[in-house]
C-alpha cells in the first residue's frame, strides 16, 4: 500500500512540474505560433498583391505617380481595422476602389486579412523579388516621364523658368537612381529636395556636383556635365518648392510585364536597365567615364558572368570606387538580365586604350614607375658635392654591362598584340611598329607570368640578345602588375637572382 502511495505522489509531483514547465513556455510557444501564421499571410498576400496591387502601388510598395507608397511607417502602424475597411471598402474620390466581395470586388475577407498582414510585417524587397519572378518588373531605377507640358510649364514660372526646365530633365536622366525620382533619397543617394540643400549658394551646390563627396558613392562629375548643365541643375535644385507648389513632379513608368522565358525580351530589359542605370558613370555604350569602360575586350574577356553579377549586387571593392551595390535596389531578374547584356557586347567589343575609366592616371611617365629605394634617395641638384655624385653615377650605370646585358636598354611603351607561351607581340608607340620580346623561358615564366592581355597597355625595359629582345621588367599598366625579370646587375632572376 505504501509503495503505490510512493508512486502516486511522484507520479503528481512529476505532472505539476510538467505543467510549470509547459506554462513557463506557452508565452514563447504563443509567439512562435502567431509568428508562423504572420509568415503565411505575407506569403499569400505576396501573390495576391502582385497579381493585383502592384499595377498602382509598385511592385515593391513604392507608389506610383499620384498613388502613394505602401511600405511606410504610417501604414505599418495604423490599425488593423482601419487598414482592413480602406481595402474592403475604398477610398472616396480617390482611384482607391473596393475590394471586398460585399462591395463588388473580388477579395475574400481572407485575403483582405492576408493583405493587411503584408502592409504591417512584409518585406517589400521580397514581395519586389516575387513580382520580378513573375515577370512583372518593377520601375523604380528607369528614367522617369518628363512631358513636354511640364517643361512649358516650368519655363513659364519665371525668367528662369528655361534654365529651372533644363535641370529637371537633366536630373531625370541623370540623378534619379541614387537620389530619387522626387529627391527623397534612397540607399544610394541622400535626399536633394529639401531646406537644407535648397539654402546651399550655387557656388558650393556646383562644387559638390565636380568634385563629388570622398567615402560617399556621390562621385565627381566635373568631367561629363557642361558648364551650363551644372548651372541648371543647381538651379533648378534651389527652386525644386517652387516647382512642386505648381503641382509639378516625376513620376516613374508602371511595372512592365516582360515574357521571362524570351530571350530577346531579356536582353531587351538588360539594356533599358543598362542605360537608365549604367551609362551615367560607364558611358554611353559602356564606352567608360567616371567608372571604366565595360564594353572592352580587356573587361568582358577577364569577367565571367559570375563576377559580373557579384559587381553589381555588391558594388566595387577597390580602393576611392564609386561602385554602388544594387543587390538591394535590383532584383535577380533584372541582375541577370544586365549581365545577359553586358555578354551581348563582348563579340564586338573593342580594345579600349584606357579601360580603367578617366579617374584613372595611365600609370604615369615610366620614369616614374620604378619602385622607390629608401635606401638611395635621389639627391636634389645644387651646388657642390651632391651635383658632382649625380653625374658621375648616371655615367657609371650607362657604361656598365654584364655578361648577362650585352646591349643598351631601351624603355617602351604600347598596347598587347599578343602572347604566345612566352613571346610578346606588342606595339611600340614611339616607333608605331609591332615589336617581339621573349619573356623568359617558358618554364619560369608560365608559373610566374603576370596577366598579359591583347589590348592592354603596358611599359617595358629590354635589350637586344641573341636574335630576340629580352627584357629586364615588364608592367601591366591597364592591371597594374609588374615583374622584374633581372636583378639590377642584369642577371635573370630565373638564374638565381634576387
Amino acid at each position: 500500500m505504501q509503495r503505490y502511495l510512493i508512486i502516486g505522489f511522484v507520479a503528481l509531483l512529476g505532472l505539476v512540474v510538467g505543467l510549470g514547465v509547459y506554462s513557463s513556455r506557452e508565452e514563447v510557444r504563443l509567439s512562435d505560433a502567431q509568428a508562423t501564421l504572420r509568415q503565411q499571410a505575407v506569403s499569400d498576400a505576396a501573390v495576391i498583391y502582385v497579381e493585383n496591387c502592384a499595377v498602382c502601388h509598385g511592385a515593391s510598395g513604392e507608389g506610383l505617380g499620384s498613388i502613394p507608397p505602401l511600405d511606410s511607417e504610417a501604414l505599418r502602424t495604423m490599425e488593423y481595422d482601419a487598414l482592413f475597411k480602406i481595402i474592403a471598402r475604398g477610398l472616396y474620390n480617390t482611384p482607391m476602389a473596393a475590394w471586398h466581395q460585399d462591395e463588388g470586388g473580388m477579395l475574400t475577407d481572407y485575403q483582405i486579412e492576408q493583405l493587411v498582414a503584408q502592409i504591417r510585417y512584409a518585406d517589400w524587397g521580397q514581395i519586389r523579388e516575387l513580382a520580378a519572378q513573375r515577370g512583372m518588373i518593377p520601375a523604380s531605377l528607369a528614367v522617369p516621364d518628363v512631358t513636354e507640358a511640364q517643361l512649358a510649364q516650368i519655363s513659364a514660372l519665371g525668367p528662369e523658368g528655361q534654365l529651372w526646365s533644363e535641370g529637371f530633365q537633366l536630373y531625370a536622366n541623370t540623378c534619379v537612381t541614387c537620389h530619387g525620382a522626387n529627391g527623397e533619397g534612397s540607399t544610394l543617394g541622400v535626399p536633394l529636395n529639401t531646406p537644407e540643400v535648397r539654402a546651399q549658394d550655387a557656388a558650393s551646390l556646383t562644387q559638390t556636383i565636380v568634385e563629388g563627396v570622398p567615402g560617399t558613392m556621390m562621385a565627381a562629375w566635373g568631367t561629363l556635365l557642361e558648364a551650363s548643365e551644372l548651372d541648371a541643375l543647381v538651379a533648378f535644385l534651389q527652386h525644386w518648392d517652387q516647382l512642386e507648389a505648381q503641382g509639378i513632379a516625376l513620376e516613374m513608368p508602371a511595372p512592365q510585364m516582360i515574357d521571362l522565358d524570351d530571350p530577346e525580351a531579356i536582353l531587351a530589359l538588360g539594356e533599358r536597365l543598362f542605360v537608365s542605370t549604367c551609362t551615367s558613370c560607364h558611358g554611353d555604350n559602356g564606352t567608360g567615364g567616371l567608372g571604366p569602360a565595360i564594353n572592352s575586350q580587356q573587361f568582358l574577356s577577364r569577367q565571367d558572368d559570375a563576377a559580373i553579377t557579384q559587381a553589381i549586387t555588391e558594388g566595387g571593392h577597390r580602393p576611392n570606387s564609386a561602385m554602388p551595390a544594387f543587390g538591394e535596389r535590383l532584383t535577380s531578374v533584372e541582375i541577370a538580365a544586365l549581365v545577359s547584356y553586358i555578354r551581348s557586347l563582348e563579340e564586338n567589343a573593342p580594345v579600349v586604350a584606357n579601360p580603367r575609366g578617366t579617374q584613372q592616371g595611365g600609370g604615369g611617365p615610366p620614369w616614374l614607375q620604378a619602385t622607390p629605394d629608401p635606401a638611395n634617395p635621389i639627391q636634389p641638384r645644387g651646388q657642390g658635392q651632391g651635383q658632382g655624385q649625380g653625374r658621375g653615377q648616371g655615367q657609371q650605370g650607362q657604361n656598365e654591362q654584364t655578361p648577362q646585358q650585352s646591349a643598351p636598354s631601351t624603355t617602351y611603351r604600347g598596347t598587347v598584340v599578343s602572347v604566345a607561351s612566352n613571346a610578346l607581340t606588342f606595339y611600340d608607340e614611339a616607333s608605331r611598329s609591332n615589336l617581339e620580346a621573349m619573356l623568359g623561358p617558358p618554364w619560369w615564366w608560365e608559373p610566374n607570368a603576370i596577366a598579359l592581355r591583347p589590348g592592354d597597355r603596358i611599359a617595358l625595359e629590354g635589350f637586344e640578345g641573341e636574335g630576340h629582345m629580352e627584357l629586364n621588367w615588364i608592367e601591366n599598366l591597364t592591371t597594374g602588375e609588374r615583374l622584374d625579370l633581372r636583378t639590377p646587375d642584369g642577371k635573370p632572376v630565373w638564374q638565381g637572382g634576387n
